[in-house]
């Protein structure tokens, strides 16, 4: 990073990047639990409404993630945290104040196009420090506390309002948007990595990383590993509606990232072999959604096996010859894309197959990616 930097700064920005994806990712889960109610004003299928909310978020975050990413690098990453700091706060009050499934539907979209601005500004972030590893590691398990405590909080909170886990993380965001606030003005917008002027053709250039054979397939990996698992997280509400209440389900889902967030940490510090950890996090993963079928504890193991693909993925990506933005960019775009839309697809699918064949389809989609060849996760291995 820039050796000339005021006292702190890193530390500064640390706390703002930690408890900033805290909060968004919390406010993102605490809808998970109540997805029925909040779908329960439309003439769709209960199942596919769902979907539909869960899957806007994403849709936002993917048509905005590479352009964000782009526009970081050229005007400073810390601009673009606190720009998604600000979408996510205004979408969680809409939802809060809104009970059109409509506009619900917009707001989760508007929700994801903030997640469009902060993750790949953050990534960034976060790839410039020696100790990226250690620090993706310590992100991502804070990221999954906050998944885990939307999660469950929404499910604690529901016996007294629906909207209460919500209402709970827009309250926790308004700090956390004014502590971004005081960082972005004591550190700066950030040290521009690439010129202004070349924004455009830095995401033309994009176009040809987008499906470059050689990273492709860690793109595929990213879609597939989030897209899949997010199925289960997204139709569970509906498919364990009559032997889970809304408390069980909350702390089961929220079992999901705690479980991540463990194995984030420990990814975070193990030194093998990036491909190995993809690949062992691919497989757990596919075992423990096959699991979850049977029993939600199945989504605990489900949560372990994403938390290490997770740690693998992004420090193979953060070790590729690319401008950092750019790179994060795409790789949450993919990320992204697997979470807006195989969910959404495998809820339309509920009208020819049951939940079982649907979460079955997702499991053999995951277990085929342990055998994908993963070259490109050894760039910069050590």
């Amino acid at each position: 990073m820039n050796s000339e930097v005021k006292p702190y700064a890193h530390l500064l920005d640390r706390i703002m990047l930690y408890t900033s994806v805290f909060v968004i990712m919390g406010l993102s889960d605490a809808a998970i639990p109540i997805l029925p109610e909040l779908a329960d004003s439309t003439l769709l299928a209960n199942g596919a409404a769902s979907s539909l909310i869960f899957s806007s978020f994403f849709i936002g975050a993917l048509m905005t993630m590479m352009p964000f990413g782009v526009l970081a690098d050229a005007y400073g990453h810390r601009l673009f945290i606190v720009i998604g700091i600000f979408l996510s706060l205004i979408s969680g009050i809409t939802i809060i104040v809104s009970d059109n499934v409509w506009v619900i539907v917009a707001a989760r979209f508007v929700e994801g196009v903030g997640c469009g601005a902060f993750f790949p500004a953050a990534f960034a972030m976060l790839s410039d420090f020696k100790k990226r590893g250690q620090y993706f590691g310590e992100f991502n398990s804070l990221l999954n506390l906050g998944l885990a405590a939307g999660m469950g909080m929404a499910g604690i909170l529901v016996a007294s309002g629906t909207k209460n886990g919500l209402i709970l993380f827009v309250g926790l965001m308004v700090p956390v948007f004014n502590v971004s606030i005081m960082v972005l003005v004591n550190n700066g917008l950030g040290n521009p990595v690439s010129n202004k002027n070349e924004i455009i053709s830095v995401l033309v250039r994009s176009k040809s990383i987008f499906m470059h054979t050689e990273y492709l397939q860690i793109w595929l990996l990213s879609f597939v590993l989030f897209g899949s698992s997010g199925v289960l997280i997204a139709l569970y509400p509906d498919f364990s509606i009559g032997f889970l209440d809304k408390g069980a389900l909350g702390m089961y889902l929220a079992s999901v990232y705690l479980s991540a967030m463990v194995t984030s940490l420990i990814g975070g510090r193990l030194r093998i072999r990036r491909d190995y950890l993809v690949r062992a996090g691919m497989g757990i993963t596919g075992v423990g959604a096959l699991a979850a079928m049977f029993h939600p504890l199945g989504l605990t193991l489900m949560g372990a096996g994403s938390g290490l693909g997770l740690v693998g993925l992004v420090t193979s990506v953060s070790h590729l010859d690319i401008e950092k933005g750019l790179a994060m960019g795409i790789f949450n775009t993919y990320t992204y894309a697997g979470l807006g839309m195989v969910p959404l697809v495998s809820g339309l699918m509920l009208s020819t197959l049951d939940y079982s064949g649907v979460f079955i389809l997702n499991v053999i989609l995951m277990m085929a990616m342990v055998f994908l060849p993963m070259s490109a996760l050894k760039q910069g291995q050590i």
